[in-house]
C-alpha cells in the first residue's frame, strides 16, 4: 500500500539562496547579506467557562518588521542612503534635507532562488519605511578584519504577500 501523503520535492529552502530590490535604495540591496522574512502571530479572545477559559481564534494579524543587514560600503553610501532617508522624514533641518520631490516609503521585493538558482517565490512588501539604523561597531581590538555589517529595520503597510513564480 503506497502512501499519498509524501512530498513531491526533497529539496532544503537555501538560505543563502536570495535576491532582494529596494526600489530606494539600491546600494543597500547590493551588499543586502541578510534578510528575514518577519513573523506574524494572530491575537486570540478566550471564551469564558465555569472549569477554565476556552481560547478562540482572534480576528487580527500582528506583524513583526522587516530587518535588513547590508555590508557598509567604504564611502559609506548604502549606510547614508537610510541616514538621510530617516532625516527627510523625521528631521530635517533644511529644505535640502526634506526633498519633496522622494518618496516617503519605497517597495521592497525579496526573490526566493531554488537550489539550481531558478527565481522560485516573490514576496513583496509595500511601503516600507526605515526605523531603526544600526551601529557602525569600529574595533581597534579586532583580530580579523571582516566587514563591518549594519542593520536597518522597516515598518511596511498591511501584510506582505507571497507569490509562486511560474
Amino acid at each position: 500500500m503506497a502512501l499519498n501523503n509524501q512530498p513531491t520535492n526533497l529539496n532544503y529552502l537555501n538560505p543563502v539562496a536570495f535576491e532582494t530590490n529596494i526600489l530606494r535604495i539600491p546600494n543597500v540591496s547590493y551588499f543586502c547579506q541578510r534578510i528575514a522574512v518577519p513573523g506574524l502571530s494572530m491575537s486570540n479572545v478566550l471564551q469564558p467557562n465555569p472549569y477554565a477559559p476556552i481560547p478562540i481564534e482572534g480576528d487580527s494579524i500582528a506583524f513583526e518588521d522587516l530587518t535588513i543587514s547590508f555590508i557598509v560600503d567604504e564611502d559609506l553610501t548604502n549606510y547614508l542612503e537610510i541616514y538621510n532617508w530617516m532625516v527627510s522624514i523625521g528631521y530635517p533641518e533644511s529644505h535640502a534635507q526634506y526633498n519633496q520631490d522622494t518618496p516617503v516609503k519605497s517597495d521592497c521585493n525579496i526573490i526566493i532562488l531554488t537550489n539550481k538558482s531558478n527565481p522560485n517565490f516573490s514576496i513583496t512588501f509595500k511601503d516600507i519605511f526605515p526605523t531603526i539604523l544600526g551601529t557602525l561597531p569600529f574595533d581597534t581590538n579586532a583580530t580579523s578584519i571582516d566587514p563591518i555589517v549594519c542593520d536597518a529595520t522597516f515598518k511596511y503597510t498591511g501584510a506582505f504577500t507571497i507569490k509562486k513564480i511560474t
